[in-house]
Parts: structure tokens; sequence; C-alpha cells
């Protein structure tokens, strides 16, 4: 199964565990942030699921809208528990909202900074809804162990072996796909009794000629690369090496592209406050200023302002901003824009309801979007 493949479920009821496969391959905790608490934050992955929200955050007024329309899973882009609690306080925002997830045993799910990274995530949908063209990734964010998967094939099926491999997510470098390396060589075994070998007979040594394949594997990808081997191999005990490396792969959290058409940076705010549906989108720069290519962070993005200039942007727009950020943006002679950090942010919490529903079988689960209600 590739990772485009929706995820097969057995007839029985979906649990909160099914719910979080699904999630880890749309956005693998890898893609998180150091320190980002997401994943289960109230709950147990054992409880059924029948119905569930995504929201933007989890709040009490979210909660609350949950259980009146009966959910069992509450799935946010923010989490709830930021921070280790000493204690939980009925009265304060987070303790209420955790006793109310418990007092009905519904379970609560975050999916942050690994959805800002993931492909079609927040970044990317936003860089859709702001018609962005060319659009590429940009900037630091999640860095992902690697690792070098060695395999030794008949000739024939190189091709074969390499393609189920590769549709599992190997030998993805940069925008190139598919990428392996192979050499040929001969192998050499003896089958034993029992033994049902590919090339040869039972108690006789043979030579066989193969090639050495070599492919690249981060870290959230290999038991799923592994597995695909396996069943393409033709050989009956596959022999296989697995390296790690000391070189991270790095998946950006930000997003550049192109705008449809040169514009002036206060024409631009006009053009943004529509596509956002906030009138409000605030600016700190030149007016004057061209703005040919943007790059775009959802939520809090303003630390991004010298990863967006090294990425040739004129402007970067984010959801908000502090002070120093403003002036920061005329230092560099970069154009900043305030997007609001909801309005930068729905979009692709929506398009998060949307892959669950696509993902998830609709005669089992029912998948909300708290801004649709």
């Amino acid at each position: 199964m590739g990772r485009d493949a929706k995820v097969q479920f057995p007839t029985m009821a979906i649990r909160v565990r099914d719910v979080i496969q699904v999630l880890e391959e749309m956005a693998p905790s890898a893609f998180a942030l150091p320190g980002d608490p997401i994943g289960l934050q109230v709950g147990s992955p054992e409880l059924e699921v029948e119905r569930l929200m995504v929201a933007l955050d989890a709040d009490p007024r979210t909660v609350t809208k949950a259980i009146y329309h009966h959910c069992q899973l509450l799935v946010t882009h923010h989490p709830l528990i930021y921070r280790p609690l000493n204690r939980v306080d009925y009265e304060d925002p987070v303790g209420g909202a955790i006793q109310q997830l418990c007092a009905e045993r519904m379970a609560h799910i975050a999916v942050h900074t690994n959805w800002d990274c993931a492909p079609g995530g927040i970044n990317d949908v936003l860089a859709a809804q702001v018609g962005l063209e060319e659009v590429h990734p940009f900037g630091s964010g999640a860095q992902v162990q690697q690792f070098k998967v060695v395999t030794f094939v008949p000739p024939e099926y190189v091709d074969s072996v390499l393609d189920r491999m590769a549709a599992e997510g190997a030998g993805e470098i940069g925008l190139y796909r598919r990428c392996a390396f192979y050499h040929p060589g001969t192998g050499t075994y003896e089958p034993q009794p029992g033994a049902k070998p590919f090339q040869g007979t039972v108690g006789r040594r043979e030579h066989a000629d193969e090639m050495r394949m070599e492919v690249l594997v981060p870290l959230h990808r290999l038991q799923a690369v592994i597995q695909a081997m396996l069943q393409a191999h033709p050989y009956e005990e596959v022999a296989y090496d697995v390296y790690p490396l000391h070189t991270p792969q790095l998946y950006p959290l930000g997003r550049v592209g192109r705008l449809p058409r040169p514009m002036r940076a206060d024409e631009l705010r006009n053009y943004l406050a529509e596509r956002l549906g906030n009138p409000h989108v605030r600016f700190y720069g030149k007016p004057g200023a061209m703005v040919r290519t943007l790059a775009v962070i959802g939520g809090s993005g303003g630390d991004y302002l010298r990863e967006a200039r090294t990425a040739h942007a004129d402007a970067l727009l984010t959801g908000e901003v502090r002070h120093h950020h403003t002036w920061e943006a005329w230092a560099r002679d970069i154009v900043l824009f305030e997007g609001g950090h909801r309005e930068t942010e729905l979009p692709g919490t929506r398009a998060l309801a949307q892959r669950l529903r696509e993902q998830l079988p609709s005669q089992q689960v029912e998948v909300l979007f708290e801004e649709s209600l």
C-alpha cells in the first residue's frame, strides 16, 4: 500500500488508535518541531469513535460543541496542554476543558507543527489560499533522521522492488523521487532441507548474479519501506542492511511562491484581506514596495523574516507578529503582513478535516468541522 492509498480498516468499530494511524500517514510525528506536544493528549487509544470533530483549538467552547454533537474524539491543530500540568484546576480554561473531555470520555489529539510541515498541511493550503504559484518549501523545520537501506536483488527484479519501496517513501531527495544506486555483484548461498530457493537446489552451493541496491529512507517511512521490500523481493529469505546516517533530512516549515502578478504592498494588503476573509490584515514596510514573491507561514511566523529574505521573498505573510518583528522587517527591507493567527491556519485545519473524511470509512466514522457547525 503506497502513501497515497487509503488505510484499510477492519469492519469492526474504529478506535482512537486507528485515527492516530491515519494522522501519522498524513502528518508524521517526526515532522513536529522539538518540544511540540502533539498526539493523544487526553483519553485512551482504545476508545471507539463513531463521530469526531476537527477544530483549530480545544478551548471549553469547542469542547462543549463537540459534546453537543455527540463526538467521541476531538482533533485540533493547537495542543490543549502545551506545558506539563502540576494540577488540573476546573476553574482554569485548560483544566476546565480537560474536565469536560474526561467527564464525557472524549479523547483529544493535537496535530500541530507536524501538520505545518507536512505536504498538503497548514502552509501548503495557505499558499494555495492566497494564490501562490511555483510553491516550494523554505527555511528551517523538522530534522528527521535518515537511513540507508541496502538489499540485494536479482537484476530482473530491480525495477519492481524499487517501485514498491519508492511508493512507500524511499529514495526521495529534494524534488526527485525513486532515487537509488545499484551495482552488480555475486551472491552465494547453500539452501538447506525445507528451503524453497528462488534459484538453485537444496544441498548445493549456489552463485547468483545480484544487484546491490541502496536507497535513502526517512525514519517515519522506514518500517513501511522494509515491509514493501520484503513483499516485492522474490527471495524466500531477504538479505538487507539498515544504516543510520548522521545527516538528517530537513522538512521546512514555510512555503514561498510567486504571486499571480506583481503588486504594491498596499495593494497586496487588500488582496490578502479578501483572500483570507479578514479586513484587518496589517502590513509593516514600504507601502510602495513591489512584491512579486511571497513567503507564508501560518500562525506565529515572525521569526522567519531572515529565512524568508534568504529565500528571495519580497514579503512574508504570517498570522501574528511581535513589535520587534515590525522594525526588523524594515531593517531587512522585506514587507511583513499580519493576516491573523486564526485566518492563516483555519484553511489548513479545514483541509485536515477533509483529508480525514477521505481516509476514514464514512460508514463507520463521521467527521465534522467545527467552523461549519
